[in-house]
């Protein structure tokens, strides 16, 4: 496993990492605090199996005003983008109408012309990121923000890889929904995977 943290960007399958999420408010350490109870624990499979835009958009309308509900719906912002095939350049604009915040920054800023832009992978039939042995970090949290790192293992032609991806989001609470303002890189996936915590369920 490389030591770098890396996001599956949405032309020609390059890796990339962007610097500059903005900080705002307390740190709020809690790589692994207990929950109190199982709703606390972020859900890894939040948009469900099908893992299509109406699922992440329904996802999105689920997940609850909490750290939780922020860090799941990251997850499965994460995995919507790095599924193959890319979703369509209809659904790529759809979806970034529906999550981008205001004023949004980093490569999830140009979400539906990177859909749009697409290519193909050549020898790859299928691609997922599976968060079921997934972890997370947050690494910053106020009641209406919460920047986290979030990573899953990259799943191609149905067998799984040996690659790990993952991304820091910043998600905010606008419109009385999670939506991300930015997204970056916070940790080295080596990091990431031995101190994260595990999330409940995933697919």
């Amino acid at each position: 496993m490389t030591g770098l943290v890396v996001v599956l960007a949405l032309v020609g399958g390059v890796s990339a990492w962007y610097q500059g999420n903005p900080r705002t408010g307390q740190p709020v350490p809690n790589t692994n605090e207990p929950a109190a109870t199982a709703a606390a624990v972020p859900n890894g499979c939040m948009a469900g199996a099908s893992n299509d835009a109406a699922g992440l958009l329904q996802a999105q309308k689920d997940a609850p005003h909490s750290q939780a509900g922020a860090v799941g719906f990251a997850a499965a912002v994460l995995r919507w983008i790095a599924q193959y095939p890319r979703p369509s350049a209809q659904d790529g604009s759809t979806v970034a109408a529906a999550i981008l915040a205001k004023g949004a920054t980093g490569t999830i800023s140009n979400l539906a012309a990177n859909m749009a832009s697409a290519k193909a992978l050549p020898g790859v039939n299928s691609g997922s990121l599976n968060f079921s042995s997934g972890r997370y970090i947050v690494e910053e949290a106020t009641p209406d923000m919460v920047r986290v790192t979030v990573g899953g293992a990259e799943v191609q032609n149905g067998k799984p890889t040996d690659q790990n991806i993952a991304s820091t989001f910043t998600m905010v609470w606008e419109s009385g929904v999670w939506k991300v303002r930015s997204d970056g890189s916070e940790r080295s996936l080596d990091e990431l995977f031995a101190n994260g915590a595990a999330f409940t369920g995933g697919c």
